[in-house]
């Protein structure tokens, strides 16, 4: 998602005012789950599935990080400042996200950070080479809405880039697209 910099400036500023100083190996982004797809979450732990969350919507940040070490996730629901948040959660993930499976490849969850309602985050030891996946979701069914997601430490952040593999089955799905269109165009049954 590109920002335009006026945007970027007023992201950059509110994650000031949340104490979040953004050092050159940050990312920070704003997106909304309203209307997104929906899972039923885990707990924070990774134990069991929510019982309360059994169907909210969720956003997914994927990254990586140049250099391993001690990494600060922070996450800012709209409406904090207000006093009117809604309640959100976050979760970490390793290698891959499944909706479908929310309790495979968890590292880390959290509701309201410092006791803060609208204010999910946590420290993590991330490593390079590994893909993690920020998912950004509600507490309960009904909760969604407009966030600020920050993520900091010693190196960069870097977003994933699908492996070739990915680029190839594309390919291959678009041609097989094209072959039916070309047959239907030319009268020729599939």
């Amino acid at each position: 998602m590109k920002l335009f910099a006026p945007v970027r400036t007023a992201i950059a500023a509110a994650a000031l005012a949340f104490g979040a100083a953004l050092p050159a190996s940050a990312a920070f982004y704003v997106d909304d789950t309203t209307g997104g797809p929906t899972f039923n979450r885990a707990l924070a732990g990774f134990s069991d599935l929510s019982s309360v969350g059994t169907d909210v919507a969720y956003d997914v940040y994927a990254f990586s990080v140049a250099v391993d070490g001690l990494y600060s996730i922070r996450s800012f629901a709209e409406g904090l400042l207000a006093g009117e948040p809604w309640d959100q959660f976050l979760f970490l993930y390793a290698g891959s996200f499944d909706p479908t499976a929310p309790l495979l490849n968890g590292v880390i969850g959290n509701d309201d950070y410092d006791s803060t309602i609208g204010r999910s985050g946590f420290d993590v030891d991330l490593t390079t080479g590994t893909a993690y996946y920020l998912v950004t979701t509600g507490f309960g069914n009904d909760d969604s809405g407009r966030f600020l997601n920050v993520v900091r430490g010693p190196g960069d952040i870097l977003p994933v880039v699908p492996e070739p593999g990915t680029y190839a089955m594309l390919a291959m799905g678009l041609f097989a697209v094209s072959l039916a269109v070309r047959r239907r165009a030319l009268g020729q049954p599939d």
